[in-house]
């Protein structure tokens, strides 16, 4: 009795755990970082959906803030630093965006925007005060936007506390260089959640995209890419035309005009010698600008293809999971159907023996029992 009863408890304790294993299995997928913070119905699935769509609206939104700034302000320096602030900060506000764990984005995204708010002065120099604080106001209506979300996953109504970390981590923390090379905010996000930054990093390796996700930052990039790559390709230009070189050759064809302007007054009885030269000088212009022109024609639809091609790899791949899928449902149910039938044959083959017994018996007893009426029958008459 001593060896039995220990044994017992022992399956006792596997069939709970395992009972609550099953249980768990069945609950939202949910991240530490969404348990930390607060509420306890929103699950990683519809808060990746909400921060998703911020991805979405905010590259459009800094993109619009970045051309309305460069147009409005009428400075070719202006309109050269809102290029490089747009072709910075979009990509980067998708990548915070896109990260595994929505808590860890909507904190990143959040720092980011606080950032960009603090270097749009020193980006924009030569911007009126009244343009900077139009765009500030963009800024602040997004930031406004990431807490409105995060209202919606803590359940509190004042996030004063949140946006002072996050202001105090930005102006501790400012961009002085590309935003690529920023900061993580790692320690940040530790301050907000009270949880470890070990833990953090633990939580976001635990967590993977989904096709959907996949599928949305694919969708995202078809869009936004091309853009992109113009952009890059126009601060490549630029990058190309203010370089030494460059510089030096358009110092040395302004020279150069000038002399023949000088010398096109000496000999004003040649105008046709002159015609030749203005003319020689204005398609050699024109050839270069046209070289220049195709260079980044040809570069921004490589890119495009280059994104064409990944995102047909995308689809095809998940289209090849589907069907592979759909190939290993129809074999187990086909499976299930013939187990069914197998187990089904001997039911029926039993069923039908004894309705066969049982016809036989009601025949046999019919006739014993008319048998017994007929000779009951006969001794009565």
């Amino acid at each position: 009795m001593s060896l039995v009863l220990p044994s017992a408890r022992v399956v006792t304790v596997v069939l709970l755990a395992a009972l609550c294993g099953g249980c768990a299995s069945l609950q939202p997928q949910r991240s530490e970082l969404v348990t930390r913070v607060g509420r306890s119905d929103l699950s990683v699935a519809v808060m990746r959906t909400r921060v998703r769509d911020l991805a979405r609206r905010f590259s459009g939104l800094i993109e619009a803030l970045a051309d309305d700034l460069a147009a409005r302000s009428g400075s070719p320096h202006v309109a050269s630093a809102m290029l490089r602030f747009k072709a910075n900060a979009v990509p980067a506000v998708q990548s915070a965006l896109f990260q595994p764990d929505p808590v860890a984005a909507l904190i990143d995204t959040w720092t980011l925007l606080a950032q960009l708010e603090d270097s749009l002065p020193q980006t924009a120099v030569d911007a009126s005060p009244e343009l900077l604080a139009h765009a500030h106001a963009t800024l602040v209506d997004l930031e406004s936007q990431v807490e409105a979300e995060w209202r919606e996953v803590t359940g509190l109504e004042d996030v004063s506390e949140a946006r002072d970390k996050v202001h105090a981590w930005a102006a501790e923390h400012p961009l002085t260089g590309p935003l690529v090379t920023r900061e993580s905010t790692t320690a940040l996000l530790a301050s907000l959640s009270d949880v470890t930054g070990g833990s953090l990093r633990s939580t976001a390796a635990g967590l993977v995209e989904e096709t959907r996700d996949l599928t949305a930052r694919v969708d995202l990039y078809a869009t936004s890419l091309p853009r992109q790559a113009r952009w890059q390709a126009e601060l490549v230009a630029t990058d190309a035309l203010q370089a030494p070189t460059v510089q030096a050759a358009l110092a040395e064809l302004g020279r150069t005009v000038d002399l023949l302007d000088r010398v096109g007054a000496l000999v004003a009885n040649s105008p046709a010698l002159i015609e030749r030269e203005r003319r020689a000088v204005l398609d050699a212009l024109h050839s270069e600008r046209l070289g220049l022109q195709e260079f980044i024609t040809g570069e921004r639809r490589a890119v495009s293809a280059d994104v064409g091609r990944e995102r047909q790899a995308v689809v095809d791949a998940v289209h090849a999971e589907r069907v592979a899928t759909l190939q290993q449902l129809d074999g187990l149910a086909r499976g299930w159907v013939d187990h069914a039938f197998d187990r089904l044959g001997p039911l029926v083959d039993r069923v039908f023996l004894w309705l066969t017994l049982l016809v036989v018996l009601l025949g046999v007893g019919g006739l014993l029992g008319g048998l017994l009426l007929t000779r009951a029958w006969r001794r009565a008459r």
